[in-house]
């Protein structure tokens, strides 16, 4: 039987069944320490959840299940997965004193679970071959472009940084693994907005976009409205987050502009235009101008918006990926807000201008904020 969801099911199941093996070998890293579900671990579980799902996903391929009930199986197969991987990822944070190392394949478990459950969903609501390929095809360019844009926006900004050292400007020790200073890190901020820029309009190009595709045009009274309510929703939503992971006894992750600051918060000051100048219009032409338009096409409104955000959020995981389990997921879950309020205002506006005033004012009271906290000099 020609069923595209089992057979990407299965290809998908197995993938994780694969990374769950290479951690026995050590190829890739799991959690240290491990988390147990009574007398196993919490990857033996993911693993038999992973061997089950990929079962139920070949016997619907051959006809011994229906549609439903192989996807239903496998379904519930691979979100005992997920849930396990988890338990796993979660798991230290509950045990007092123990500090966890996460490893690489705890993620690609969990992306794994996720294909595999949404697989199996649609093989059991009998989504047709036409539109799996259509939401494949769509999710795949919008990660790309994303990933692309952030790994050649950093390529460029080394040469930028080397250029920079050339010149007497800045100290190139970063691009060989030493301490990034802050001119350094303003070099590497201007250089991945323009690389940035220069990615997004090659992409641009490729999709027959012209100027008037741009959405860059005066802000009228309405704009102006969204631009500022979307700061201050911005600003309470950061506020209420923060007063509720401290009452939980937790915190979110230091990001590295922050760990950065700590040791030399003069170049924050420097970081406040360049919030409005590269780095919220950089990542709003392609997050939101290039990504959420182009996602228009196949998915619904809301549904563009949360899938970019989604792309938003993997881009910035490195930046949050040194903190805990939890810090990491806090942080990435605010992310994900500010992005979909992001595209929220643009979807409202259909101007460009909206979500980079909002971006750009949120990251500049952000620096200005941290400079504050550092120093305890109020006066700008």
């Amino acid at each position: 039987m020609d069923d595209t969801a089992a057979n990407w099911g299965v290809l998908a199941a197995g993938l994780g069944l694969v990374v769950l093996v290479a951690t026995e070998t050590g190829v890739v890293s799991w959690m240290t320490p491990a988390t147990t579900v009574g007398p196993v671990t919490a990857r033996q579980v993911a693993a038999a959840g992973f061997v089950i799902a990929a079962l139920a996903f070949s016997l619907g391929r051959h006809g011994a299940l229906d549609r439903r009930q192989a996807g239903l199986g496998a379904t519930g197969a691979s979100a005992v997965a997920t849930v396990a991987t988890l338990v796993a990822f979660f798991g230290p944070e509950f045990r007092t004193g123990v500090e966890a190392t996460v490893g690489i394949a705890v993620y690609l478990t969990v992306l794994a679970g996720g294909v595999t459950v949404a697989l199996g969903w649609a093989l059991s609501t009998d989504v047709s071959n036409d539109r799996l390929y259509t939401v494949a095809r769509a999710l795949s360019v919008a990660t790309g472009i994303g990933l692309a844009g952030f790994l050649v926006g950093t390529l460029f900004a080394q040469f930028v940084v080397l250029g920079a050292a050339a010149a007497g400007l800045v100290s190139a020790a970063a691009l060989n693994g030493g301490t990034v200073t802050g001119p350094t890190y303003i070099t590497l901020t201007i250089g991945i907005g323009v690389g940035f820029i220069g990615f997004g309009a090659a992409v641009a190009s490729r999709l027959d976009r012209t100027w008037a595709d741009l959405d860059l045009r005066r802000p009228g009274l309405r704009d102006v409205g969204y631009g500022v309510g979307g700061v201050v929703v911005l600003m309470v939503a950061l506020f209420g987050f923060s007063y509720l992971i401290q009452a939980l006894g937790l915190e979110a992750a230091r990001s590295s502009v922050e760990e950065l600051a700590r040791e030399d918060p003069s170049f924050l000051l420097v970081m406040v235009p360049l919030a409005f100048l590269t780095i919220a219009p950089s990542e709003e032409f392609i997050y939101r101008n290039l990504i959420q338009k182009y996602l228009y096409d196949d998915f619904g409104d809301l549904q563009a918006i949360i899938l970019t955000s989604a792309v938003f959020g993997v881009v910035h995981f490195g930046q949050y990926s040194t903190g805990t389990p939890t810090q990491t997921v806090l942080s990435l879950l605010l992310v994900f807000v500010l992005s979909t309020l992001l595209g929220l205002s643009y979807l409202k506006t259909e101007n460009l201008l909206v979500p980079i005033f909002i971006h750009g004012a949120f990251n500049a009271i952000q620096f200005l904020t941290l400079y504050i906290e550092i120093t305890g000099n109020p006066v700008i």
